[in-house]
């Protein structure tokens, strides 16, 4: 799978700022300073893509998400799983920023679990990931990636109340550089 996503970054303003503040796990960094630095999907999904071979098509989804990017706090991202890679005549346009863990996908269910349990968790085991982070706050290799979900899994067939209602799927982020 590889899709484009916008989303908008969590505001100042939102509900869950207040529990966002409490639960920090990253003591050196404000929240807003997490929220800023942290490249993955977590946020309010405007709009996703599927890319496909159509360049036409993608080049007028992204010109439309550039206008809409200039509204807000946005992060355009190409979001791929599986066996997919990056097309090479993409790269030009994006930078690799890491690898997120949870759902990200059309039927417009966005969760990050590095968002949610590791930079404001409350499982030690999964917090302790936090400084296996590059500076996006993703990790910086598929084996990292992969060792959390088998820890995650794990915890998840023990009882422990992990979010656990979806399958966790590595992805591959790229963020758009326009």
């Amino acid at each position: 799978m590889h899709d484009l996503v916008l989303i908008e970054k969590i505001p100042p303003s939102s509900d869950c700022w207040p529990n966002l503040i409490r639960d920090k796990k990253i003591l050196d960094l404000s929240v807003e300073e997490v929220i800023n630095k942290y490249q993955g999907f977590e946020g309010e999904l405007i709009c996703l893509f599927k890319v496909e071979e159509n360049r036409q098509e993608l080049e007028k989804f992204i010109n439309q998400c550039l206008e809409l990017k200039k509204l807000s706090s946005c992060l355009l991202l190409h979001v791929i799983s599986g066996s997919e890679v990056m097309p090479s005549s993409l790269r030009e346009q994006a930078v690799f920023v890491g690898y997120d863990i949870g759902a990200c996908d059309e039927e417009k269910t966005l969760y990050s679990s590095l968002f949610n349990e590791v930079l404001f968790g409350g499982y030690e085991e999964l917090i302790a990931y936090k400084d296996l982070l590059n500076d996006n706050l993703l990790f910086p290799d598929k084996a990292t990636a992969e060792r959390y979900v088998d820890l995650h899994n794990k915890m998840s067939a023990q009882g422990k109340n992990v979010e656990d209602y979806m399958e966790m799927i590595i992805y591959e982020i790229w963020k758009y550089k326009g």
